[in-house]
């Protein structure tokens, strides 16, 4: 059973991303995983279903392991909307927590910076590709993404005048140079980058972001 739900997961997240919600049906992520249409339908009640439970299985990864009355179906995930608020509120703050530590470094930041964003990179991606089709979640997830960038932002300003970073011509799009960066590294390149690396481990991608970051920011 578990086995199979994270077969569901993936392939679901796969064509969700990269096919988009609407124009994916059941019998899409069944052929994918190889098992007829029917039997998806013995785990999960419908297409809605199995996107919350994606969603909320980013958000809590341990809910993938957890055991189920199947099919799963929506009462489940009745105030998924309010937990996805939530995770990312708590998620700004704990990014937040290194405006608070005098000794908080710029290597630290881009290293906690890379897993916020890494962190709810399917959910977050499942967004980005099916706005229109999940308007509420598109609603948090631009309140999200402004707020991380506010806080990218705030950390460049508060590096360079400590001199841990480098002077920047325009610290706006320095900003988002770096984030862009990070999320190619935390979300695309394993999602729904044109050459997709599935085989690349979290620890590897951060490790090569990093690798491009420190040395390209840092002050001399």
């Amino acid at each position: 059973m578990k086995n199979r739900l994270d077969l569901f997961y993936g392939a679901g997240s796969h064509l969700f991303i990269n096919k988009g919600y609407a124009r994916t049906q059941m019998k899409d992520i069944a052929q994918q995983i190889g098992l007829s249409t029917g039997m998806i339908y013995q785990y999960f009640k419908g297409k809605n279903d199995l996107l919350d439970f994606i969603i909320k299985c980013t958000i809590e990864p341990s809910y993938l392991h957890q055991d189920f009355d199947y099919p799963i179906q929506g009462q489940l995930f009745e105030h998924l909307d309010q937990e996805i608020d939530a995770a990312f509120e708590k998620n700004a703050a704990d990014f937040n927590k290194g405006m608070e530590n005098p000794n908080y470094t710029l290597v630290e930041m881009f290293s906690d910076a890379f897993d916020v964003i890494a962190k709810y990179g399917v959910g977050c991606l499942i967004i980005e590709h099916n706005l229109d089709d999940l308007p509420k979640l598109a609603e948090s997830y631009r309140d999200f993404r402004k707020i991380y960038f506010k806080q990218v932002y705030q950390y460049v300003e508060r590096f360079i005048n400590e001199g841990q970073m480098r002077e920047v011509e325009d610290k706006h799009y320095t900003t988002r140079t770096i984030i862009e960066l990070l999320a190619f590294w935390g979300m695309h390149i394993m999602n729904d980058a044109f050459e997709r690396d599935e085989a690349l481990t979290h620890e590897k991608a951060k490790k090569i972001c990093l690798d491009n970051l420190i040395p390209a920011y840092s002050k001399k």
